[in-house]
């Protein structure tokens, strides 16, 4: 299931985030035509462009009609694309229409509605992959993707929002309505491996094959002087399944001088900074699948479910001597969802005050001991 999600999520965007970017609004058409043949000819293909129009009132560049194909047949169509803004920071790119069938590592055809940049950082992109990947922008969104091959629908998604950067501890991440056809996805794979693929298949879907999943999660540091504050909220919510929702903030203080996007970036918070407490609320909540846990895990061990939970039990409440009572909780919490005598686990941490980050990374079976955790089962 990965291999394909991530060809529908990530394979297509450098080709089509590279036709996004390389459309200048301030520029000449001549010089846009040249600028996108100049970036695919490396992939030894043929460049069709349709109309190239310029709207110098309203500081815009719109090309019609975008046409790729590469040496092996396969094809990149854009309806549409318009880029607002000067040629070498555009404010907002936009893209109507995009359409990829066949080409090398993606088999499947890809169709997205809308996809929109704002603020990328350079209108024509580099052609290398590396330089590619390490483009920035302020925000992303696409709009009416789906994946299909064999004309059948695999994957769809109503919508997708990226904003900020997670590297830096600053952005946000929606996912809306994603749909992933996990019986037809199986199918594809080799034969071997499809029997354990659908029994997992079967627990998170409940036997339909159909997996539907919603997300929101964002992050932003909040500053005070020479204290910092992460601030983080979010949720999963996989349909028949679960939801996971958190809230979690955590003031710090800081090097003098030091700001924790750039010590993130540098990927030295952990050495650097001091917890000053800090609370993280995490709720899990049973919409479904806990139960069918249940169920697999009495077939496997070949036992009933009643001898099953009673074994979970015993094992939940032997590990809560050893790691101690807040961690118990958790554990028997588990079990109690997966017996339905439960619906929702909420765990609610209280961080020290005045601790190093790198000490409590290094030495997480110590971490109950240090917070102070309330379990609540309902």
């Amino acid at each position: 299931m990965s291999r394909f999600m991530r060809r529908a999520a990530l394979l297509p965007l450098p080709v089509t985030l590279s036709l996004a970017l390389a459309a200048p609004a301030q520029a000449d058409p001549e010089r846009l035509e040249q600028d996108l043949r100049t970036l695919f000819e490396l992939d030894d293909g043929t460049l069709e462009i349709g109309d190239i129009s310029s709207a110098m009132v309203r500081d815009r560049l719109t090309a019609e009609s975008v046409y790729f194909t590469d040496h092996a047949g396969g094809e990149l169509w854009v309806d549409r694309y318009t880029v607002s803004g000067d040629y070498d920071a555009p404010s907002e790119v936009s893209l109507e229409g995009i359409r990829l069938k066949g080409l090398e590592g993606i088999p499947e055809a890809l169709e997205i509605e809308r996809l929109v940049l704002t603020e990328p950082d350079r209108a024509v992109p580099p052609p290398d992959d590396e330089a590619l990947s390490e483009m920035r922008f302020a925000s992303l969104s696409l709009e009416a993707l789906s994946l299909a091959a064999d004309e059948e629908q695999l994957a769809s998604l109503a919508g997708l929002t990226l904003a900020g950067n997670f590297d830096e501890g600053d952005g946000s991440l929606r996912i809306e309505a994603l749909a992933v056809d996990l019986a037809r996805l199986i199918d594809r794979v080799p034969e071997e491996e499809r029997d354990q693929l659908r029994m997992a298949s079967n627990v998170l879907t409940d036997g339909s094959g159909q997996l539907h999943l919603d997300a929101d999660i964002a992050a932003q540091w909040e500053e005070n002087g020479d204290e910092v504050r992460l601030v983080s909220e979010g949720y999963v919510d996989l349909a028949e399944a679960l939801k996971l929702s958190y809230d979690l903030g955590l003031p710090m203080r800081l090097p003098e001088g030091a700001d924790p996007a750039s010590l993130m970036a540098a990927d030295v918070l952990l050495e650097t900074a001091t917890l000053m407490g800090g609370d993280l609320q995490l709720t899990l909540s049973n919409q479904g699948l806990f139960p069918r846990l249940l169920t697999l895990g009495a077939s496997l061990e070949g036992v009933s479910e009643a001898q099953y939970q009673e074994q979970a039990r015993t094992q939940a409440e032997g590990f809560g001597m050893m790691l101690g009572e807040q961690v118990q909780g958790v554990l028997v919490g588990l079990v109690d969802m997966m017996a339905g005598s439960a619906d929702e686990l909420e765990i609610q941490l209280s961080l020290p005050d005045e601790s190093p980050l790198d000490s409590l990374a290094a030495d997480p079976m110590a971490l109950p001991e240090i917070f102070d955790m309330r379990v609540d089962v309902r």
